[in-house]
């Protein structure tokens, strides 16, 4: 084993969205997929029984499990319900790390010692996790715990659908030399398109990356070359910090009275996290793992380490603030939860590596005015609250009414949003970009017809009774410039209650371009172009 690496154990509850999104119901369905994108991101047993898998697509879900009950993701709710299964590991190891719902991770060396062995210790974690998912209502879910040399091996044994796998000292690296390279992606958070190159290159293990000078990687990856390089030899992803620490490591606001409103202390978390960051970034540092310390005036204490692979920034460390105190308010009572206002809030940077830049495209990076536009939000914030300003966000979809949502600016990781709506390209019968510039929560009904003055229809054939002259809006009618379509959209045709045929159109009028659709024999206006 590397000096570098440590003995790391990571529990993993698989599918944990669906857990949480059945758990919230609390209506006894036990069939239950959780979809983004409307592509399945994760199912409870009952679903997985009927053939439904991640990645899937939403109607080939319902197809093969007729009762399938499909709801949106939602990670807030997924923090909050594994906040239950947090503490419950917390009373066993000291300071775990939680990086995403449905996983822990923690050094085992004092654990360990204390249960007798890496062996007790696993087992000791399994049974910590059958309790605390019984509670939840999850009792059949399944997880798994794994023991290795580094996060990687310990993510990948807890990947290997057993109770717990303990890979024995030193015998990492043999071990990872067999697994594919995809595992970087999908337990050390590479970037798939990095992965997606590796495999056109024929580098298809790890072993074969391990095999490569690291300089060669260097080359052609840059810093990611290198991290990718000691997760393939069995080490930590990131190396001991090179850059001395900056003086004043931790970073705490004392408030004089007691704080017990949520988004009030969000709020404050975010000017602590930019003075952290700001801080570091003088001293060329970034945080990659923070302890976030909230103490209430009681003495009642909440400890969560965070960790985040390519760095901490204000708003991914406000993002999580937020998640920690929410779950322990949630977790109020006599079984724990603060029992008054809060009145220390610490923030402990626990791993550093040197700052080295960020690659932006010379085309659309970030400019002056989006950073005066964020400056503009986190004040809005604090002067209306966390829930007062909303930004959109894209989720996709083949409606544009679906394809954003409005979410608490407080909420959004400004500094990830970059390049966000690319991925609107996959989605198969999708409005063309340029998107319409202003979508209608209720459409306009309107009535579109002939020179004769009769409605146009459409047939079952998708072809039009006859070609569109006029549109009448609240009654004034305006010639047609210029029309394209109908172009066809049926979605759920299996499901006779939940069937959905619609046509959509472009029409131009003078003055305005807009996207029509036909659904039960009433056209209407549902975006337009300005």
């Amino acid at each position: 084993m590397s000096r570098s690496a440590t003995r790391v154990l990571a529990a993993v509850c698989f599918d944990w969205p669906a857990i949480a999104a059945r758990h919230e119901r609390s209506d006894g369905h036990d069939a239950v997929a959780v979809v983004r994108s409307h592509r399945v991101l994760a199912r409870t047993v009952a679903a997985a029984r009927a053939g439904v898998v991640p990645g899937m697509r939403r109607r080939a879900a319902q197809e093969c499990c007729p009762d399938l009950l499909v709801l949106a993701d939602n990670p807030d709710r997924d923090r909050v319900t594994f906040e239950p299964v947090v503490r419950a590991i917390g009373e066993v190891a000291p300071l775990i790390e939680v990086g995403e719902p449905g996983t822990v991770v923690f050094p085992t060396r004092g654990p360990s010692r204390y249960f007798g062995g890496d062996d007790a210790l696993a087992e000791r974690i399994a049974g910590v996790l059958v309790g605390a998912l019984g509670r939840c209502g999850a009792a059949d879910a399944a997880f798994g715990v794994g023991i290795g040399d580094g996060r990687l091996m310990a993510m990948i044994a807890a990947h290997a659908q057993r109770r717990s796998v303990v890979i024995p000292v030193g015998a990492s690296r043999a071990r990872l030399a067999d697994h594919p390279v995809s595992a970087l992606a999908d337990h050390a958070g590479i970037g798939r398109d990095v992965v997606s190159l590796l495999q056109r290159l024929g580098i298809t293990s790890l072993g074969d990356v391990a095999a490569l000078p690291e300089p060669t990687l260097v080359a052609r990856f840059g810093p990611v070359g290198a991290e990718m390089h000691r997760l393939a030899r069995g080490d930590d992803r990131h190396p001991p910090v090179i850059v001395p620490p900056p003086p004043d490591h931790a970073t705490a606001r004392r408030f004089d009275d007691p704080i017990e409103d949520v988004n009030t202390v969000v709020t404050v978390g975010r000017e602590v996290a930019e003075e952290l960051c700001a801080h570091l970034g003088r001293h060329g540092a970034v945080c990659v793992r923070v302890q976030v310390s909230l103490l209430d005036d009681h003495g009642t204490q909440s400890d969560r380490v965070w960790y985040r692979p390519e760095g901490l920034s204000t708003g991914s460390i406000t993002e999580r603030i937020r998640w920690q105190m929410e779950g322990w308010v949630t977790a109020r009572g006599p079984t724990g939860g603060p029992t008054s206002g809060i009145v220390v809030m610490r923030l402990i940077p626990l791993e550093l590596r040197p700052f080295e830049g960020r690659q932006v495209g010379l085309w659309g990076a970030a400019t002056a005015a989006d950073e005066t536009a964020h400056r503009a939000t986190a004040a809005l914030v604090q002067l209306l609250g966390a829930d007062s300003v909303r930004v959109p966000e894209w989720r996709g979809g083949r409606d544009p009414s679906e394809a954003f949502v409005r979410t608490p600016a407080s909420l959004v990781d400004f500094d990830r949003r970059e390049g966000a709506v690319i991925e609107e390209r996959r989605w198969r019968g999708a409005l063309p970009s340029p998107s319409p510039t202003r979508v209608y929560d209720t459409p306009i009904p309107v009535d579109m017809t002939d020179r004769n003055g009769v409605r146009v229809s459409v047939s079952g054939r998708h072809e039009l009774s006859a070609v569109p002259v006029r549109v009448v809006i609240d009654r004034r009618a305006h010639d047609i410039v210029s029309w394209a379509g109908p172009w066809p959209v049926e979605e759920c045709w299996w499901d006779p209650h939940r069937h959905r045929r619609s046509v959509r159109m472009h029409v131009v009028v003078p003055g305005r371009a807009m996207v029509m659709v036909l659904e039960r024999g009433t056209w209407a206006i549902i975006a337009e172009f300005l």
